[in-house]
């Protein structure tokens, strides 16, 4: 059944009205029936009069109902509010750590993962946005800005080295997004208060979360074969010059740090160690076990102070081996051992990896170039 008014939806609210012996009906549908002020005796009477005077209430509308020439208010400030509540929150969220570690804790406080706390943000930009036309290209291009503005803050405030930007950006901007769209789902209708809730849990899980952490030494293995004995191949692995071709890997090419050359005191264990990089980024290092012919390890004793690096990762130890192969060739193995202080760890490792990978092959393919000499 239709409603009468409206001839639209279907009708919900039934009308009934009986005097003496007859009895009117209206049937009306439930928006209809919000905008009708059916507790006026009058208009309850005439709404069950007829066709007639139901055209007559229809057109004459509500005092409820919005008027369709006056101009709809800008929508782009409700945006732009919870874009800047939502980077707000997730800046303090990432900054608590470390007033926290400098008021309560001689240690630095990890930093919190970039799974939760983009989450906690977009779920509260998505707040903000409830009462807007809150359509998913709207989510997605809104929290594109979001993503945008908290990497150019970061850049400016924070000093983040750019690489390490760039690796962060698409997680940052796909936890966002799931933020966003959790948001949507909760809020498309009148929140409660147990969804409002979710957000201080939420918050106070990422703000706990590192303390929960437990570190994990990882290693990175690469290997090369290289057309020499191991007495040549040795002699270049212990220090070699300043390598002289230029970078090809693209993370290299936009700036970050790459190995140029090593110096070493002598061959012998506790002997200091240089290995340059780059940008006057150096990393101190001492022998730590050496067979000659066989096997170079030494530890990492200092990283440069270098924004890439900065809280994020610790290199631990390197090592060389090698392994005589039959027609005398070389196989050179070379390792590093690092720990992780960002979250989520499977999506920083696979750039770890990436990145330690493109080291170990700069240098050992300038090894092998010089041995094969």
């Amino acid at each position: 059944m239709l409603c009468k008014l409206c001839k639209k939806n279907h009708a919900t609210v039934h009308l009934t009205q009986i005097v003496g012996d007859k009895m009117q009906t209206a049937d009306l549908c439930e928006d209809c029936a919000k905008t009708r002020d059916l507790q006026d005796p009058a208009r309850f009477q005439d709404l069950l009069s007829g066709p007639d005077t139901l055209e007559k209430i229809d057109l004459a509308g509500a005092p409820n109902q919005p008027d369709l020439n006056e101009p709809a208010s800008p929508t782009w400030p409700r945006w732009v509010a919870g874009m800047l509540l939502g980077d707000i929150v997730m800046g303090l969220l990432y900054a608590a750590p470390n007033a926290l570690s400098t008021t309560w804790s001689s240690t630095p406080l990890a930093v919190p993962s970039f799974f939760l706390v983009p989450v906690v943000s977009g779920i509260i930009a998505s707040y903000i946005w409830r009462t807007l036309d809150n359509s998913l290209r709207y989510v997605i291009l809104n929290t594109m800005w979001m993503t945008i503005i908290a990497l150019a803050v970061a850049t400016l405030f924070l000093h983040e080295g750019v690489i390490c930007l760039l690796i962060v950006s698409p997680i940052l901007y796909l936890m966002l997004l799931t933020g966003a769209m959790l948001g949507r789902l909760l809020f498309g209708s009148k929140p409660t208060r147990l969804h409002l809730m979710i957000l201080p849990s939420l918050a106070f899980v990422a703000l706990a979360e590192p303390t929960t952490r437990v570190d994990h030494e990882s290693v990175i293995v690469d290997q090369v074969v290289i057309k020499a004995p191991p007495a040549k191949v040795w002699k270049e692995i212990t220090s070699f010059p300043a390598i002289p071709q230029p970078p090809k890997f693209w993370l290299f090419r936009l700036g970050l740090p790459y190995p140029v050359a090593t110096t070493v005191e002598g061959d012998f264990v506790n002997a200091d160690r240089r290995c340059i990089f780059s940008a006057n980024a150096v990393f101190k290092e001492r022998v730590a076990e050496i067979k000659p012919l066989e096997k170079l390890t030494f530890d990492i004793i200092e990283s440069p102070r270098d924004p890439e690096l900065l809280g994020h990762l610790d290199a631990k130890r390197g090592q060389f081996l090698l392994q005589p192969n039959a027609g005398g060739t070389t196989t050179l193995i070379g390792s590093t051992w690092y720990t992780l202080h960002i979250r989520p760890l499977w999506y920083f490792d696979l750039w770890t990896k990436h990145i330690f990978g493109a080291v170990h092959q700069r240098v050992m393919q300038d090894v092998k170039r010089r041995a094969e000499l």
